[in-house]
């Protein structure tokens, strides 16, 4: 492996190589293809490009675009294979480096991603591509600023890609900024109304905006298309459950953290977040079991704190007459210290 990945950033290092006369006379369907991939409408480009494979066999575009179609499918050997292909025929090119390294994004190899997109940016330093997945990795290494700086270069060179968009509204996001995450959010669900994360994470900067109505509506759309795939979001019924909780809405709420603790079991804050629901309606056993198993789970996001437990606990048992362990929690209570920081929140960052 080690030695087939210094080959391929050999090839990434030289100077791009022009290979458009085989693709003279496509232009036209290329750029559909890639407009349908930036939108993840990935049937369709797949349908305009068959015919293309026997009209224009010296096109090199074409090689890229079914290694990203392979990419989306989860074809990974194919896709590997094929991006690998096209880099051996356009040596060099921005493109090509930087959908290959956004694939190894997701494949997890971070290095490798890391070093494909610095030498496509350095490569052509003004591609939409090279941009988005090298803010990307830039945001991922600690360097926020940077990387959203790139990722709105990116998004303002090519506002039809999807992921781009995404990706700048997570950080939009993780910045507090829900204003910003909102109107990026907007642009991604426009563009693919099947991208369920991204209704999820609208919904989520609605809330303290104060549109609920709207973030109700967000969630539901959410959920309508919230299928299994590449962009099958776990936490959403979690988050529209505890958004419908805030709502009062409790009946509603506990049907999808019914699913939210089937769908994200080792997640603590669904838990803790049932069993509040359950102990409101006055199903104190089950609130019980809920809570115990929240207090069982080492929280790995700083949601939920131990203390928020314990006090919800000595609640549940004073409720079911069991006085000496809500003592137990009442002491558990006094005995642990607060955090250090100030309030905590309950909203998944994905």
């Amino acid at each position: 492996m080690k030695a087939f990945w210094i080959c391929v950033l050999c090839i990434a290092a030289v100077a791009p190589v022009a290979h458009a006369d085989g693709c003279i006379g496509a232009e036209t369907q290329l750029k559909l293809i890639a407009d349908d991939l930036g939108r993840n409408a990935v049937e369709a480009a797949q349908n305009t490009l068959a015919p293309l494979t026997t009209m224009y066999p010296a096109c090199p575009q074409l090689t890229l675009m079914r290694a990203r179609i392979a990419a989306a499918q989860g074809s990974t050997s194919e896709a590997q294979d094929l991006f690998t292909r096209y880099l051996a025929i356009v040596p060099g090119d921005a493109a090509g480096m930087a959908y290959f390294a956004r694939f190894l994004i997701d494949q997890a190899q971070y290095q490798q991603a890391d070093d494909l997109s610095a030498a496509a940016l350095n490569n052509e330093p003004a591609n939409p591509a090279a941009l988005a997945v090298r803010g990307q990795i830039l945001d991922m290494k600690g360097q926020a600023q940077i990387g959203l700086t790139l990722l709105k270069r990116s998004c303002e060179l090519d506002p039809g890609n999807a992921d781009a968009q995404f990706q700048l509204g997570t950080l939009y996001d993780r910045a507090k900024r829900p204003a910003d995450a909102v109107l990026t959010f907007q642009k991604v669900v426009d563009l693919d109304p099947e991208y369920a994360p991204a209704w999820d994470y609208l919904a989520l900067n609605l809330e303290p905006l104060g549109q609920e109505d709207r973030a109700d509506d967000a969630y539901k759309k959410g959920l309508a298309v919230n299928h299994e795939g590449p962009h099958f979001d776990a936490f959403l019924d979690y988050n529209y459950g505890r958004f419908l909780a805030k709502r009062n809405q409790l009946a509603e709420s506990k049907q999808h953290l019914d699913r939210a603790v089937d769908l994200v079991p080792t997640f603590r804050a669904t838990w803790y977040d049932r069993a509040k629901v359950n102990a409101r309606l006055g199903n104190y056993a089950q609130a019980r079991t809920d809570a115990e198993k929240a207090a069982s789970i080492t929280d790995q996001t700083g949601g939920i704190i131990d203390l928020q437990i314990y006090v919800l606990l000595e609640q549940i048992y004073r409720r079911l007459g069991e006085t000496e362990l809500a003592e137990k929690y009442a002491a558990l209570t006094r005995e642990t210290p607060p955090p250090v920081r100030k309030g905590y929140d309950q909203s998944v960052s994905k």
